[in-house]
């Protein structure tokens, strides 16, 4: 006898899908925990529960607690620039895309405050693979920038200056306020930072590399 089965066979991209879902639901219960406690209170017994899975998959997944923490880093990283990338690639002047740099970096950390405070931490105890990763992704990240800036230093829209000095320039000073703004340290209290102060940095920025 041949029973027939009404069930669709499983497609290859559904495993995949579920394993991205599965991972970043594990991440975000781990920044939540990393947010709350801390990383060196949070136990893998905390992530579990709030990521809702079992021990077993969060270390088929990231291996330990240092592994979720260093690839939520890395995770977290790669988002922001490829928002950046997204956002300078819709700029087509000098100014809008000096001045988008600070408005970007503004917005993304309201929008991502527990995100954005844990990529400013130092408590990330890196292993040697990951310092290699990161360093390929900020290789790759800087190419692209220096990329879609350079028409605008060959056009004469922005200042020929030392390679090396353009982006502490355009964003050192406003990835420092944002810095201070999400550990309370400045002057605003505020639940997302005020325009003025946004443009007030924004048009700074541009000052510094205009021509």
């Amino acid at each position: 006898m041949v029973i027939r089965s009404n069930k669709k066979p499983l497609s290859a991209k559904q495993p995949r899908a579920a394993t991205v879902a599965r991972r970043t639901s594990i991440l975000a219960g781990a920044l939540r925990c990393f947010d709350e406690l801390g990383i060196d209170v949070t136990t893998i017994s905390d992530i579990q529960r709030e990521a809702d899975c079992s021990v077993g998959s969060l270390y088929h997944h990231f291996g330990s607690k240092e592994g979720i923490a260093e690839e939520l880093f890395i995770d977290g990283i790669q988002q922001f620039n490829a928002g950046m990338i997204r956002k300078l690639k819709r700029c087509n002047t000098a100014e809008a895309s000096v001045k988008g740099v600070v408005r970007f970096y503004c917005d993304w950390t309201v929008r991502n405050r527990a995100l954005a405070s844990y990529l400013h931490s130092r408590d990330v105890d890196f292993s040697e693979e990951a310092r290699d990763r990161l360093r390929n992704i900020h290789r790759t990240y800087i190419f692209e920038v220096y990329t879609l800036f350079a028409r605008y230093v060959k056009s004469g829209e922005m200042r020929i200056l030392p390679l090396d000095t353009y982006v502490p320039l355009i964003s050192g000073p406003i990835q420092e306020y944002t810095r201070r703004w999400l550990s309370g340290q400045s002057e605003s209290r505020a639940s997302s930072i005020p325009k003025p102060m946004r443009e007030l940095f924004a048009g700074s920025a541009w000052k510094v590399m205009r021509t």
